[in-house]
């Protein structure tokens, strides 16, 4: 009975594609693999004909002629040191392969991720998608030594023991392989079910994870409603599923041990019993009996191996799936073949009859959206949150495609440039800005990599950022946490405008840049911000209005619509949507 005959339709047909994947990694090092499996040979030759040696030393010795056995004692220790040596060899040309071969995987699968569409990343679990990798992870080295030196190494082993079970009898070899077909008719049964209960496993532990992973990024908010309690119960109503799907998984362990362990007892004593009469009557020697139990006894340790192997087999496939469910997805905002760059930046930007929205059944976003931007222009858009403000510096940025029309840097459309060189040219202050775990400085040069320590703080200082930086703990040096978790949401967002300022870039992004800081500090972004963008192309996005009141122009959204363009002086006296924001939040 072959494999694909063990395993289910549904099983074969996503082995088949996760193994071939993985066979495709494991071939870019075929001239390392090759001398693994030609030391997998040797080793396994030498550790099979080790109960053929029982046979030699039992027909020997009634004869008592030391120096035969002497020779086959010499011969048979040779072998078993060759084994040993073999087997430490097979060992290290399999990490030859594996290690660098998992490395390969891993950060193929990370490339992936990181260019997969921004739609991915909104509808994506943190919790669940670092459970599931992890397991990825572990089968790509638990699936190299399954398959490639435990299952490898079974059917070997069982081909050299056929071999001299030919030579008492072929009745032996045939009923080994009744014997092996019989377990395989189990474990059909059984690990099919195994598999199963494990996918409804997993996906109660991601479901753990996820609750787990949320709440150690939302911890300050449990912590500020004092939570903490209903938290743990929520985790513990969690828990219910999962300990249920638990018990069902590992009672199919119990299910496969009684199957196997009476089919194979059976079948064991079957050979036994055979040799035995055979061996009275005189059919084959003591020699050949004690070979044959040797074999047995090596063996049904084996069977063993072949089921639980079979089912490691299925298992790592399993953790593999959603691993590798990643590689064939499609990015939807791609590259160009044949990629252009600009001569030189000048920043002049055109928006031309844009409509956008953000999936099937979903309202339009952006409804024939035109905007000119002149070099060095300074645009603000404001309006109701939902108006489509944000949505346009996402298509800005090339984070979605627009549905139709045109967006173009000096006249060259953006879908003609890379996304990474599009997004060289553009620096972002982003509504809540994101800080990696890693100090201060870090996160400030992140935007441009090596920079002096006059830049460093030149930036910092430009952003009225560089007095609270000098008054931690470490200055510079000193660890944001998580998430920036141990700034106040003034302090990350004037790390993040410095970060901008060092990028150096041609356009400008203020994403609700001064939403979260004081009057004073308001007041001392806006003093840097239009020093710094005095000659640059710049685009606000805000609420609050007195941070785009000296715009060149603004543009007034409402429901993915332009309704107003201005100056602040022209909108006020127009005394439409504009003018209405400008007095509820002067006048209150």
């Amino acid at each position: 009975m072959g494999l694909q005959k063990l395993l289910g339709e549904g099983i074969k047909v996503k082995m088949r594609k996760n193994f071939g994947q993985y066979l495709w990694f494991v071939w870019q090092y075929r001239g390392k693999f090759l001398l693994f499996v030609g030391v997998l040979l040797l080793s396994n030759l030498a550790k099979g004909v080790q109960p053929y040696f029982f046979k030699l030393f039992v027909d020997a010795v009634p004869d008592r002629n030391l120096s035969v056995l002497l020779t086959i004692l010499g011969v048979y220790l040779a072998i078993r040191l060759v084994r040993v040596l073999f087997d430490i060899l097979q060992y290290i040309t399999g990490d030859m392969v594996l290690l660098p071969m998992a490395r390969d995987v891993r950060l193929k699968v990370f490339e992936k991720v990181q260019d997969l569409d921004f739609a991915y990343h909104l509808n994506k679990s943190t919790g669940s998608l670092i459970s599931a990798f992890k397991r990825g992870d572990n089968a790509v080295f638990s699936l190299f030594h399954v398959v490639f030196q435990d299952l490898a190494s079974i059917f070997l082993q069982f081909l050299i023991m056929m071999f001299f079970f030919w030579q008492v009898g072929n009745q032996y070899v045939l009923l080994l392989v009744l014997l092996v077909a019989i377990n395989l008719f189990f474990a059909k049964l059984l690990v099919n079910k195994n598999v199963k209960t494990l996918r409804d496993f997993n996906a109660e532990e991601d479901k753990i994870s996820a609750i787990i992973t949320d709440n150690l990024i939302n911890f300050e908010t449990v912590k500020l409603f004092a939570k903490e309690s209903f938290e743990r119960n929520k985790l513990q109503k969690a828990f219910v599923p999962w300990l249920k799907k638990l018990w069902a998984f590992a009672l199919t362990f119990r299910v496969i041990d009684l199957a196997i362990g009476g089919a194979g007892n059976l079948g064991f004593g079957l050979i036994l019993w055979l040799a035995l009469k055979q061996y009275v009557a005189g059919i084959i020697s003591a020699g050949d009996f004690i070979m044959l139990l040797g074999f047995l006894v090596e063996f049904y340790g084996r069977l063993y191996d072949l089921i639980f192997r079979l089912r490691d087999l299925v298992k790592e496939q399993v953790d593999l799936e959603k691993y590798f469910a990643v590689l064939p997805m499609k990015t939807q905002v791609k590259d160009p073949a044949k990629p252009k760059e600009l001569k030189s930046a000048k920043g002049e930007i055109l928006f031309d009859k844009i409509n956008f929205s953000y999936g099937e059944g979903k309202g339009s976003a952006l409804s024939d959206i035109s905007i000119r931007i002149r070099q060095g222009q300074t645009v603000a858009l404001v309006g109701h949150s939902g108006a489509g403000k944000s949505t346009v510096v996402k298509l800005m940025l090339r984070l979605f495609d627009p549905k139709s029309g045109t967006i173009s840097i000096d006249g060259m459309p953006i879908k003609q440039m890379t996304k990474s060189y599009l997004r060289s040219m553009i620096g972002v202050v982003p509504q809540e800005p994101i800080l990696f775990n890693n100090t201060v400085g870090y996160n400030i040069r992140y935007g441009r990599g090596q920079v002096s320590e006059q830049e460093l703080h030149a930036a910092a200082k430009m952003a009225h950022a560089h007095d609270f930086i000098t008054a931690l703990p470490k200055g510079y040096d000193s660890l944001v946490g998580e998430r920036g978790i141990k700034l106040s949401g003034g302090q990350k967002q004037r790390l993040a405008i410095a970060r901008m300022i060092l990028s150096n870039p041609s356009i400008v992004i203020f994403d609700e840049a001064t939403s979260q800081l004081d009057s004073e500090s308001e007041q001392k972004i806006q003093d840097a911000f239009w020093r710094v963008t005095a000659d640059k192309t710049t685009i606000i996005v805000a609420h609050r209005l007195s941070t785009v009141v000296k715009a060149d122009k603004i543009i007034v959204m409402e429901d993915g619509k332009i309704v107003e363009v201005g100056s602040h002086q022209e909108l006020v006296v127009k005394d439409g949507l504009y003018a209405n924001f400008w007095r509820l939040q002067t006048l209150g």
